[in-house]
């Protein structure tokens, strides 16, 4: 695996990690538009104020969000969670149904959606190019794109960390779901400080793949 295309997967699994924080939102139904307007204001601003811009920008916003939301379903169904309802007027969390029961569902988009062909395909020319650029806006990264001083020292406190150096984003993010844990709500913690969590662990993550890219 090439590292541009770890890169992609590791912010892909980022989305995927910010989305899983929505299943209070999941729960009462929220639209495909709503997901969007909330990821891209702080403290996610994982997707650019550009996100919807044109037809090619709106077609590979979409087909990113529906893609982490599928593989979402899919965890969220090992572990019995619930069933993620997707569509793009209403995204909602239902009651675990059996397995037997969900693979009755005709699978024909989340097939289509999970295949990343299908994203790259839209545009044969330039490809590499235009997952770059496409990348970087929806993550808001760029090569000159760092947090200043003190928000990275804000940023490693949240996160019980004293430096990002010599660490690596698989590392950064097995570090999150041990601190996660430990501040879940059911564990003595609360909703702000697992918030504030993922907002550090956001901003870490975006800045330290910057200096991959």
């Amino acid at each position: 695996m090439s590292n541009r295309q770890s890169n992609y997967d590791g912010i892909q699994a980022l989305l995927q990690e910010v989305l899983s924080s929505f299943q209070s939102r999941f729960v009462e139904g929220i639209s495909e538009f709503e997901i969007i307007t909330l990821l891209k204001q702080p403290p996610y601003s994982l997707f650019d104020e550009d996100a919807l811009r044109d037809s090619l920008m709106l077609f590979q916003t979409h087909f990113v969000l529906f893609h982490s939301l599928y593989r979402l379903r899919n965890e969220w169904r090992e572990q019995k969670v619930g069933e993620l309802d997707i569509a793009a007027t209403q995204i909602k969390l239902l009651p675990s149904v059996s397995f037997d029961a969900a693979l009755q569902t005709s699978d024909t988009l989340a097939d289509y959606y999970l295949d990343w062909n299908n994203m790259t395909s839209t545009d044969q020319a330039g490809v590499d190019q235009l997952l770059g650029s496409f990348w970087q806006k929806m993550a808001g990264i760029d090569v000159n794109h760092q947090l200043s001083g003190e928000a990275l020292n804000e940023a490693l406190s949240n996160m019980q960390l004293e430096t990002l150096e010599g660490l690596t984003l698989p590392q950064l993010k097995q570090h999150y779901r041990k601190l996660q844990h430990a501040n879940h709500p059911d564990k003595g913690g609360s909703v702000e400080s697992s918030q504030l969590v993922l907002q550090a662990y956001t901003a870490l993550y975006k800045h330290l793949s910057s200096q991959i890219i």
